[in-house]
């Protein structure tokens, strides 16, 4: 499982950070160099910063592990947010 996390460091302290968002993709085939993953996107609401709840569940089909993780972030993105 790959998991990404987005942090608030509030003043650029870490002692203070906070997580506000988190993506975990699970690869859901036994083997080889294209995968097929879900992922669930999940985001606490934050009121003050403006930031709504979300939880989105979310599959990325025939994934070429050569492409990297970033790619593979990106396509999880782009499913959970068509258009941006």
């Amino acid at each position: 499982m790959m998991v990404v996390t987005i942090e608030i460091w509030p003043g650029g302290e870490e002692n203070e950070a906070f997580e506000i968002g988190r993506m975990e993709i699970a690869n859901m085939t036994a083997s080889g160099h294209v995968c097929d993953y879900s992922a669930r996107i999940t985001q606490e609401e934050e009121i003050l910063l403006m930031v709504p709840a979300l939880d989105k569940a979310i599959s990325v089909k025939a994934h070429s592990r050569r492409a990297g993780p970033w790619k593979l972030v990106k396509r999880v993105l782009d499913q959970a947010f068509p258009g941006i």
